[in-house]
């Protein structure tokens, strides 16, 4: 494949994105977007509730799902449905009706899931008052395990300790693996290990224990284009081709993007909500709007979209590092400095993106706050829009 085909890919996209910076929907739903967002415990929300600020606090009641992105979340309440969360901590303390989709860098489980639990973080504790009717699915840096696992745990993660009771199977990849005195496994073990498990005594599997020594993989020759893709050149390859969008967006929409990036730092909290909303709430109106034959082009423009703006939203936020950084030297106006900026800003965001384990989170974040922050600076143009229209 020629460089001009990637140059063509990327102004296309670029176009795409344009027509959705002019197309942003007035959606209706219950979110609420500050610094701290707080449901009081006398306070019932009737429906889903979106929220996203630096402190998330459920005391309350939700009757719908509840989907929260923030520093701190903490769910002390009840939420009849299911609960989606990403945040630095996450604590779920209270009663959920359906499954816990979590992802930050801690997450604090202590409360009672009827459902499963999917979890990717740092460190995951289950604690001792916890109780999971279904699976647990995780990926973690550590994990912990106290509580009663309905399901089945399967999992990755460094360092694994089970204390806890588990009523199904346990099949886990890890460094290392450790079942306490008081753990108990009614169905089997499998995992996958270097170090063999360390069962004390006392720990009770009614099962068969099985374990996998990790294969050591011999790096093999890839062909051409496929290494370079897999590869440095991929990511060179991949920085180039959001720079050259970002770079028709600049010339042919400056203000717009410029607008986007400062959202970012004047309203993050509602950046997110509305980021949120979207990533989440398109691709499930897109598939309501495809159940019927009439629907289902609509339903998969809404898709291609969707796609190309979850891509293009590292624009906004490498606008936003990059002026950040230049604008303690110099004004960071014009469509030169503009150009700059977002260079610098996407080189941080991909060695970023680098951090093991911290990689994919830290995409989602860019994720989040780039299509909100879109979403944003669209609806103020158009409030200022109507306050200065004549009449």
């Amino acid at each position: 494949m020629s460089r001009r085909f990637f140059v063509g890919v990327s102004v296309i996209l670029a176009l795409v994105f344009l027509m959705v910076l002019s197309a942003v929907p007035v959606l209706a739903f219950d979110a609420r977007g500050a610094t701290t967002v707080a449901v009081s415990g006398d306070e019932t929300v009737d429906d889903d509730l979106y929220a996203a600020g630096n402190a998330v606090v459920i005391d309350g009641r939700v009757d719908g799902e509840l989907w929260a992105v923030g520093n701190t979340i903490t769910v002390n309440g009840t939420v009849a449905d299911s609960t989606m969360a990403a945040g630095r901590t996450v604590v779920i303390a209270g009663d959920v009706g359906h499954a816990v989709r979590a992802a930050g860098e801690v997450v604090m489980i202590g409360g009672n899931l009827d459902g499963d639990l999917m979890v990717g973080c740092g460190e995951l504790n289950v604690a001792s008052t916890a109780t999971i009717g279904g699976d647990l699915l995780f990926g973690a840096g550590t994990a912990r395990i106290d509580g009663l696992v309905g399901g089945d745990v399967k999992g990755a993660g460094g360092a694994v300790t089970i204390s806890g009771q588990v009523e199904g199977d346990v099949d886990l990849d890890a460094d290392s693996l450790t079942l306490s005195p008081t753990a108990v496994i009614h169905g089997d073990l499998a995992y996958t290990s270097e170090e063999e498990a360390v069962i004390q005594a006392g720990a009770q599997i009614a099962g068969t224990i099985t374990r996998e020594v990790p294969e050591v993989e011999e790096e093999q020759a890839k062909a051409f284009p496929f290494a370079f893709f897999s590869g440095t050149g991929g990511k060179v390859l991949g920085f180039l081709m959001a720079l050259v969008a970002g770079l028709v967006i600049i010339l042919l929409a400056p203000r717009r993007l410029a607008s986007a990036a400062a959202s970012l730092r004047t309203r993050p909290g509602s950046s997110v909500g509305w980021g949120a909303l979207i990533l989440f709430a398109t691709p499930i109106a897109a598939i309501i709007v495809c159940i019927t034959i009439v629907g289902i082009p609509v339903g998969l423009i809404a898709l291609v979209l969707w796609g190309v703006a979850i891509y293009l939203a590292q624009i906004p936020v490498g606008l936003f590092l990059g002026r950040c950084i230049i604008g303690r030297f110099r004004n960071v106006e014009g469509k030169a400095i503009m150009v700059g900026s977002l260079a610098l800003g996407l080189v941080i965001l991909k060695l970023l993106g680098l951090i093991p384990h911290l990689g994919f989170f830290i995409g989602l974040a860019v994720v989040l706050f780039g299509l909100g922050a879109v979403v944003v600076a669209e609806r103020r143009r158009r409030a200022e829009a109507r306050e200065t229209a004549p009449g």
